[in-house]
This record gives structure tokens, sequence and C-alpha cells, in this order.
């Protein structure tokens, strides 16, 4: 308990700085690439976004451009856009650790970041 109460008036005298530090985080953010990408029958897709979450880029392998099969396509972009989110989620809890210094600002906080990356 007292851990807590000692990370958090750490964290409150660091308060007037986390404006600027989450201003740096973001623009870290917005240029760090994540990607994800979904294979199966020899057909691909790959999805580039950046660290906010937003898609830089999609390529797909050739034989799904004939547009053979609409379903394989979905599923396959789906697959892959997940994946990039989920590597785009880590990088945040990871900018959040941080800056909090790894300490948990309140109970739970941990746990809490490490459930939204799933």
């Amino acid at each position: 308990m007292f851990k807590n109460l000692t990370n958090l008036a750490g964290a409150m005298r660091n308060l007037t700085q986390l404006g600027p530090q989450m201003k740096a985080i973001n623009a870290r953010l917005e240029t760090a690439r994540v990607y994800g990408s979904a294979t199966r029958d020899g057909m691909s897709v790959n999805v580039e976004m950046n660290g906010l979450g937003l898609v830089q880029s999609v390529s797909m392998s050739e034989g799904i451009s004939s547009g053979e099969s609409k379903a394989l396509l979905e599923q396959l972009t789906r697959d892959a856009m997940n994946q990039a989110i989920r590597s785009a989620k880590e990088l945040h809890i990871g900018a959040l650790k941080d800056l909090t210094g790894g300490a948990e600002l309140f109970p739970g906080m941990n746990d809490m970041l490490e459930n939204m990356a799933k």
C-alpha cells in the first residue's frame, strides 16, 4: 500500500511534466511502425500501421488481387490488421510504463495495461 502512495506522490510531483512528455510520446508513436501479416494457401496480406494505430499501407500477394477469393481476402486483411493493432497497443503500453517509470499509480493499473494488448 505504501509503495503505491510513494509512486502516486512521485507521479504528482512530475504531473507538470506529463503534458510535454505525452506530446513527445505521441510524436514518437506517430513515426513508429508496426506490422501485421496473414498468410493462407500461398496468399498473404501485409498491413503497416504507425504506433497510433493508423493504417499506413496494405499490400497483398498477386494471387489475391485477381479477385479469386473475396472471403479469403477479407479474413486475411482482418487478421493482419488485428496483429498490427495489437503491436500498436503494446507500443502504447510500453510508452505509458516508461512515463510512469514502471510505477503502478493505482492498484491494478499494470494488469489493466496488459489486458489492453489482448
